[in-house]
């Protein structure tokens, strides 16, 4: 048995150690050495906040949030002044150890890591040296896990994204736009950014998916998209394509998904089939009508007669429906059903929506119009 005075000082020592092993990770990125540029980004990305100080106010509240996509986005109020917020937005990136806004015109776009503290930093990237100082520390906020945001997603839609994907540990994003560009970014600048048009797809050797393969003067960029379920490692949050991609000898693996315009889901009544008015009188169970829910990436609803179930994935302005089953009850008038699955089952749709009207398209002609219904 050990003496009892042997064994106070075994029990600090283990005391010691559990408390540095909860403690939480900080990074040091003052002067840019000694710390990974991949490092500083899988740290950087969170919302972080404080109050600067401001030349003729009481002070700014200042918010800065820093997404694992690339993009940023600046706010600040001018306390006793307005309450209507200043906001910038852009693409973030870290070199030399520090994280830099790519920002036009002037104001502040260094930062560094101090401890667990991000610190923003003078127009020459040199720390500030002031009475103040410590106020241009700026804290962690909790993170609301930014890459689920359906702002984040929608405003990639709104900007011409059909194709957007993420990945952690280093932080990198991706985005196609299957009429102009593909472009690939890592936070860690070291291994840099590609930017290059949409070559053609091939398929892959095993699997259901898309590959790309680009040649740049950067390096040779592949990209594989498998339709196979991916669960992000930060958020858990499930999507419907693994994504990997091969930038010279570097592997980034990650989770992706087609960009959906959200006003397809509901309910949508067919009004117009291949240029004749649908009327709900003519069907002695149920108005032909879909039903979209797009979390789920399935369809449902009436072909008039039978019900309908199936899949469906819109791309860009294509949208794809899966094999659709239908149950199997005789109805007197059928050529209607039959007209509406079998324009269902083209695989070369496009489609064109609204708050209030939905239209399916083929070869540039409407075939199938639709309202909303309840």
């Amino acid at each position: 048995m050990y003496p009892l005075k042997l064994l106070i000082p075994i029990g600090i020592l283990v005391l010691c150690m559990v408390a540095a092993c909860s403690s939480p990770q900080v990074v040091s990125s003052q002067g840019g050495e000694g710390t990974s540029n991949a490092r500083v980004a899988q740290v950087a990305v969170g919302t972080w906040v404080g109050t600067i100080p401001c030349a003729d106010c009481p002070g700014i509240d200042y918010t800065l949030t820093l997404n694992p996509d690339s993009t940023y986005r600046e706010r600040l109020v001018y306390q006793g002044r307005s309450a209507i917020p200043f906001v910038q937005s852009g693409t973030w990136g870290v070199r030399d150890g520090r994280v830099n806004l790519n920002k036009q015109g002037t104001g502040n776009n260094q930062f560094a890591f101090d401890g667990e503290a991000l610190v923003m930093l003078d127009g020459e990237g040199n720390q500030i040296e002031s009475t103040h100082a410590e106020a241009y520390r700026l804290r962690r906020q909790n993170p609301d896990e930014p890459e689920d945001n359906p702002r984040l997603w929608r405003e990639k839609y709104e900007r011409g994204i059909d194709f957007a994907a993420i990945g952690n540990e280093p932080f990198w994003s991706l985005e196609i736009d299957l009429e102009k560009m593909i472009e690939f970014r890592a936070l860690d600048e070291e291994n840099g950014s590609v930017l290059t048009p949409v070559p053609v797809a091939e398929k892959p050797e095993t699997g259901e998916g898309i590959v790309y393969k680009v040649q740049t003067v950067s390096g040779n960029l592949e990209i594989r998209l498998m339709k196979e379920m991916c669960v992000n490692t930060m958020s858990g949050r499930e999507f419907p394509y693994t994504v990997t991609v091969l930038k010279d000898d570097m592997e980034y693996k990650g989770c992706g998904m087609y960009l959906r315009d959200s006003r397809l889901n509901g309910t949508w009544n067919l009004v117009e089939l291949q240029g004749k008015i649908i009327n709900q009188k003519d069907f002695e169970r149920n108005q032909p009508s879909l039903i979209i829910d797009l979390a789920e990436g399935r369809v449902s609803g009436s072909a008039g007669c039978n019900r309908i179930t199936g899949t469906l994935e819109p791309i860009g302005d294509r949208i794809n429906f899966g094999p659709i089953a239908a149950t199997k009850m005789a109805c007197p008038q059928m050529e209607v059903e039959n007209q509406f699955l079998k324009v269902l089952s083209d695989g070369e749709l496009r489609y064109r929506v609204s708050e209030e009207r939905l239209e399916l398209m083929l070869g540039g002609k409407g075939v199938a119009v639709f309202e909303r219904g309840e």
